[in-house]
């Protein structure tokens, strides 16, 4: 890509490394990394759709929207792609079980994926180039989250709609083949509507806000294709982003690696073996191993700390979870659902689960802890940012102990094919899909780049 002058703004940074991308220039390694990313949105979609808050997003998405290209996850129907990126989204996201990246803290491709799908059914693009919209997508969205740092989330914003949002945008540009202005124009135009707080975390906002930052990123794209206008110092200037939402605080060094540092890689992408808020993951892990290598069984155990810094502790927000929303949010209920029903699955996801009198009970033993220690290491660097330190007292004195300081899905520990293929499965067979047609589809899904034609590629 031609150097790119000083003046030039965060926003034209951006849209000129989008427009210029070339797949054939990304590495193997990462091409690999958006594809593991396509198969476990897929998986979330398919098992998602059949989530209350999908179908309701689903019901509104059909009543708003014409006839279009774009097919809807659940639904047989095809509508307008702006329509389809909102409910799919909202798909993807409902069981909060699918992946994350701490460049932002960033819900990533349950945002960009659904946008850059709906983009490329419209375009009749191939997979080709979808692949190359979401590499695009996501580069720009961490890219952005590296460049004002996490405080963003610490602040109370929640990343996903925010750094979500543009890479949707960018994605969704690189799909229907715009140009470097116009791509500028989509991703200031997308980030001059970006917004949602944590507040949200533990109700239907948060998937359905999930799916209104896939909409207005694919929207914002549509827009700047018509000859739409964003400002261009919408990140970097006055009353821009970095000083609303950041306090002025924004690095524009990892907008000029793009292309030689891949974010997909480094921090690179949590894929999740739960149904729950990654910040659980460590301790549920740890917990699992426990009750796993001294054969507990839940009348063994009086009692339960799970020591975790401070990312941890403003996650996971629900002591006594009223919904399965909350439940999602709660470290003492995934813990008594993994003593007391040995895993955490979307069959845990329920009212019914929720109120066993077994788990109530069982909830009651369990303490979360913020830890200063872990919180100044995670900072630091030293352990993972969602680590976890798990004590188990058991009910005959004896008191049992493990620090995890990174879950199996993380970077770090990443997920094997193997188990991603089995999670696809699971959800598939959770969202009623054959297993004959699941297993057909992860085969196209894995060599996405050769396909021709995305018709009917959403099941």
């Amino acid at each position: 890509m031609k150097a790119m002058p000083e003046t030039a703004t965060a926003a034209e940074r951006l849209g000129a490394w989008t427009a210029a991308l070339d797949l054939e220039c990304v590495p193997h390694s990462v091409r690999r990394i958006a594809v593991r990313c396509l198969i476990d949105l897929f998986a979330v979609c398919i098992g998602g759709a059949e989530h209350r808050i999908s179908g309701q997003a689903r019901a509104l998405a059909l009543g708003e929207h014409a006839t279009g290209p774009a097919r809807l996850f659940g639904e047989g129907a095809r509508i307008s792609a702006t329509g389809a990126a909102f409910a799919n989204a909202v798909a993807a996201h409902a069981y909060d079980f699918d992946d994350t990246c701490y460049a932002g803290i960033t819900h990533g491709t349950a945002v960009i994926g659904p946008a850059v799908l709906a983009a490329a059914e419209a375009a009749k693009a191939d997979g080709r180039t979808l692949l190359e919209g979401f590499i695009a997508g996501s580069e720009v969205a961490y890219g952005l989250g590296k460049a004002t740092g996490n405080s963003v989330y610490f602040n109370g914003w929640w990343g996903t709609t925010v750094y979500g949002a543009v890479g949707a945008a960018a994605g969704a540009a690189k799909v229907l083949g715009l140009d470097a202005r116009q791509t500028t124009d989509a991703i200031a135009l997308a980030t001059l509507g970006t917004g949602g707080m944590l507040s949200g975390l533990g109700t239907d906002a948060k998937p359905l806000t999930c799916g209104f930052a896939a909409q207005h990123g694919i929207r914002a794209a549509l827009l700047a294709r018509a000859g739409a206008v964003g400002p261009a110092r919408v990140i970097d200037g006055t009353r821009g982003f970095a000083e609303v939402f950041n306090d002025g605080r924004f690095d524009p060094a990892p907008l000029g690696r793009l292309g030689r540092e891949w974010s997909l890689l480094e921090p690179g992408i949590f894929v999740k073996p739960y149904p729950s808020c990654s910040a659980s993951h460590a301790a549920l892990e740890a917990l699992h191993e426990m009750i796993q290598s001294h054969a507990l069984t839940p009348g063994d155990i009086a009692r339960v700390r799970c020591h975790v810094p401070r990312l941890v502790a403003i996650s996971l927000v629900y002591d006594r979870p009223a919904s399965p929303a909350e439940a999602q949010f709660s470290m003492p209920f995934l813990a008594a659902c993994m003593i007391e029903r040995g895993r955490v699955g979307v069959g845990e996801i329920g009212a019914g689960i929720l109120a066993d009198p077994a788990i109530g009970a069982t909830m009651s033993k369990v303490e979360m802890i913020e830890d200063a220690d872990l919180s100044e290491r995670s900072l630091a660097g030293d352990i993972g940012p969602e680590c976890a330190r798990v004590e188990i007292t058991t009910t005959a004195g004896a008191t049992l102990d493990r620090f995890n300081g990174v879950a199996t899905g993380a970077p770090g520990k990443p997920m094997s094919d193997a188990a991603l293929d089995g999670k696809f499965l699971t959800l598939a067979a959770h969202g009623g899909l054959a297993e004959s047609d699941a297993r057909a589809l992860l085969s196209r899904l894995r060599s996405i780049d050769t396909l021709e034609t995305l018709h009917n590629l959403v099941p």
